[in-house]
């Protein structure tokens, strides 16, 4: 199965699941940056303590600001295992495990004191991460938000896809909903329909008459964030279901997190890229497509969805990069 991932969102944020991927093989495509952490985080499993080797790392500039901020420590810095320290204290809530959080860092390597990349300073925007589980995610069960962290351990126990001992700082810059925030919208009487169940997750009611011939997507609940783009990357909570049947075949509600797909065809099934580009974040949005914008004959092996069968979406927008 074809898989697309978010450059930066390899530490705790799973790939495309079987579900969407439009083409059969197991290639997935490569980080761009040595400074993203691994989609296999080891090792350390609970938050680190503050010791002698965090407390030398200083930094200076701005909070979430545009521009890096300006890190000192000698080279050759080590920690094992894994220390973290508080730069500046956050004011807002403790996280805990499962929330999704919105942090920017920048990575060094520590036997040079050399960067070796950014997430959300110099480029893009603060990471959606997930918190707890193992690597750099639980070291998010340490900090608040607002809060300035400095971060050092090997690579391998934090996750991060490098080599050797290194130095991370970032900004814990905010919380992200887990699920559609916005506006509910009026629902048509032609399409399925939508209600909220336990902890946001949709509960999907598919009408008797027959599925429609072309694509139709539906705004059920109305964002006011950013507009995806084709070839963005976005990360979403979405269910899937047989029109024909109402069987669930794929769910991120199930598996307890959300994940992360760049939206472009070639990489996702073309209903799924016609629905959701042009939406805004913080939407949850019905999609209902025909067997010849999903599958087609050919399902995925093992993927519960019948040939030539018309399929149901709904996907909360969370966040995009």
């Amino acid at each position: 199965m074809h898989r697309s991932r978010l450059i930066a969102s390899l530490i705790v944020i799973p790939a495309v699941v079987v579900g969407l991927a439009a083409c059969s093989g197991s290639g997935s495509s490569k980080p761009s940056a040595t400074a993203t952490a691994s989609s296999t985080p080891a090792a350390i499993t609970s938050c680190p303590t503050a010791g002698s080797a965090s407390k030398a790392i200083s930094a200076s500039g701005a909070f979430n600001g545009s521009k890096a901020p300006t890190v000192t420590f000698k080279k050759g810095l080590s920690a094992e295992p894994p220390q973290v320290s508080a730069l500046s204290s956050g004011t807002g809530a403790k996280l805990k495990s499962g929330d999704l959080v919105q942090v920017s860092y920048t990575v060094y390597q520590a036997s040079k004191a050399s960067k070796i990349g950014s997430v959300g300073f110099d480029q893009g925007s603060p990471q959606v991460l997930s918190v707890g589980g193992s690597g750099f995610g639980a070291v998010l069960t340490c900090t608040r938000i607002g809060e300035r962290f400095a971060l050092v351990g090997s690579s391998t126990a934090l996750g991060f896809g490098t080599t050797g001992q290194i130095v991370v700082v970032g900004d814990v810059v905010g919380k992200t909903s887990p699920y559609s925030t916005g506006a509910p919208q009026p629902q048509s009487s032609s399409l399925p329909t939508v209600k909220d169940g336990t902890n946001g997750e949709p509960q999907i009611t598919i009408p008797s008459t027959p599925a429609p011939s072309t694509t139709q997507a539906e705004v059920i609940k109305q964002g006011d964030g950013a507009t995806i783009a084709e070839g963005d990357s976005a990360l979403v909570q979405y269910k899937g279901e047989v029109y024909s049947t109402g069987k669930v075949f794929d769910s991120t509600w199930s598996r307890g997190q959300p994940t992360t797909f760049t939206i472009a065809k070639g990489q996702l099934i073309d209903g799924f890229v016609t629905g959701l580009v042009g939406q805004k974040v913080g939407s949850q949005v019905l999609i209902v497509m025909p067997a010849s914008a999903g599958y087609g004959a050919s399902p995925p092996e093992g993927s519960n969805i019948p040939a030539n069968a018309a399929l149901v979406f709904v996907v909360d927008i969370l966040a995009k990069s």
